[in-house]
């Protein structure tokens, strides 16, 4: 008689946990399948189509418990895999994966792979696009929104997969291995789940963990903690700087992006160049030396490059009201991303930030603040703090109750000789919205509302 399958555990029952059954009660039917939460998952269409197809739902202390009867336990990125509870289902035998590590088992096409604390999605769309135009078939996922396993039936393995990688995602890895990594900065953030930025910091840096010696390694030389590490993989280095030369990578010079490579040095224009900012600067380098390690060439890029649009919510124009521009980054989680954002506004500037605290200290802010800012609006869950650690600007902090209340106090503050009213939250956005894109959403919405009641001029 055949050895019954072990059963196999699916941790979340977000866009990840289900992309994983769907793809396990494919692939492998006949195995076991638990899928487990913290707390109870309300009944849902959804939910009933699982249990109907044989998946068993558990969850609290006592579901956890039962899960050392699997062979495999397969996480969503919001499980700390580090915790005690995970320490004794591995003693027990449990192999315990990451969703990526999973997927990339099923894969044998060629991975670029993108982490850092801010950029992301930006750079990984461009990415992708820039392949895609030059015809090379790709498929973006990952941190973006598109679990990779969902997406591993349609890769050839002749393809390239464009991933997008948190730290999370990174932390359960075993074989993981991009032929090309990129990342971009390693700046504060999400401490409130790592004791210490080193915590943090090793999780991203398991991007080059398993890099051979023929692949790629994309860095950002002007981030310290980048520069200053004594070894971060096997991979070859290529660095970028938005402030110098380098021996070899890519930095800017007289209205171009200069790409050093060991056959030569090539220019890209950035005269078409569509996204504001020095962190987008960084972000176009990064793509372009990925991009060019994998054969396209500069006047490819170039193209590319002046008919990518941008992502929603990056530093993206929410329209104009007389001669006051607002400006939406919502995707701006942290104080890393909040200080770019205000270093890309000329002029006279009111900031909006707040939100749900992440372990940031809004103290970074200050000095730039008082150089650049006419007023700081607060707003949510944080405001009392970043008020707190922001006193020294006095009356130029203002409490807000929400983002209506915020874009219209912009507006009358600017009013007479204009500016831009920036939404930089330095906050995650789960106090008061769904998440950042429904952050940003509202606040455009509310600009939408603010110059309909002016009477649409602007």
């Amino acid at each position: 008689m055949a050895k019954p399958a072990s059963a196999v555990a699916v941790l979340g029952f977000g866009r990840t946990g289900q992309a994983v059954l769907e793809f396990l009660l494919q692939r492998e039917p006949g195995t076991p399948l638990v899928l487990f939460t913290d707390s109870a998952i309300a009944d849902s269409a959804r939910r009933r189509e699982f249990a109907e197809r044989g998946v068993t739902f558990l969850t609290g202390d006592d579901g956890f418990a039962s899960l050392s009867a699997c062979g495999r336990v397969i996480m969503s990125p919001g499980f700390d895999g580090k915790t005690p509870r995970f320490a004794a289902l591995r003693r027990g035998g449990a192999e315990v994966l990451s969703e990526i590590e999973f997927a990339f088992r099923q894969l044998r096409a060629r991975v670029i792979a993108v982490s850092g604390s801010n950029g992301k999605s930006t750079t990984v769309s461009l990415i992708q696009h820039l392949l895609s135009g030059a015809g090379l078939p790709s498929r973006l996922a990952g941190n973006i929104g598109i679990p990779l396993i969902a997406e591993v039936g349609a890769i050839a393995d002749d393809s390239l997969v464009v991933l997008e990688l948190s730290s999370f995602q990174l932390e359960e890895i075993v074989r993981f291995r991009p032929q090309v990594a990129v990342l971009l900065n390693i700046t504060p953030d999400h401490l409130d789940r790592y004791p210490s930025m080193d915590a943090y910091a090793a999780a991203k840096l398991n991007l080059f963990r398993n890099q051979e010696p023929g692949d790629w390694m994309v860095l950002n030389a002007d981030d310290p903690r980048l520069a200053a590490a004594e070894k971060l993989g096997l991979g070859r280095p290529l660095w970028f700087s938005s402030s110098r030369p380098l021996p070899r990578g890519a930095w800017p010079e007289g209205g171009d992006i200069v790409l050093a490579l060991a056959e030569g040095t090539e220019r890209v224009s950035l005269r078409r160049n569509p996204l504001r900012g020095i962190h987008n600067l960084e972000n176009i380098m990064a793509a372009a030396l990925a991009c060019r390690v994998l054969g396209l060439d500069a006047a490819a890029i170039e193209a590319g490059l002046a008919s990518f649009r941008g992502l929603a919510h990056r530093m993206e124009s929410a329209g104009s009201i007389g001669s006051v521009e607002f400006i939406n980054d919502s995707k701006a989680t942290n104080v890393d991303a909040a200080l770019k954002s205000i270093a890309s506004i000329d002029g006279d500037l009111v900031v909006i930030l707040g939100g749900k605290d992440k372990g940031g200290e809004f103290g970074a802010l200050l000095e730039p603040l008082r150089q650049r800012a006419r007023r700081v609006l607060l707003l949510g869950q944080a405001a009392p703090l970043i008020a707190d650690q922001l006193a020294a600007l006095r009356e130029r902090l203002e409490r807000v109750d929400s983002l209506g209340a915020a874009v219209a106090r912009g507006r009358e503050i600017l009013r007479v000789g204009g500016g831009t009213v920036l939404l930089a939250p330095a906050c995650a956005s789960f106090d008061m919205f769904d998440n950042f894109e429904h952050r940003g959403e509202v606040f455009k919405q509310e600009v939408l509302r603010l110059r309909q009641r002016e009477g649409g001029h602007g």
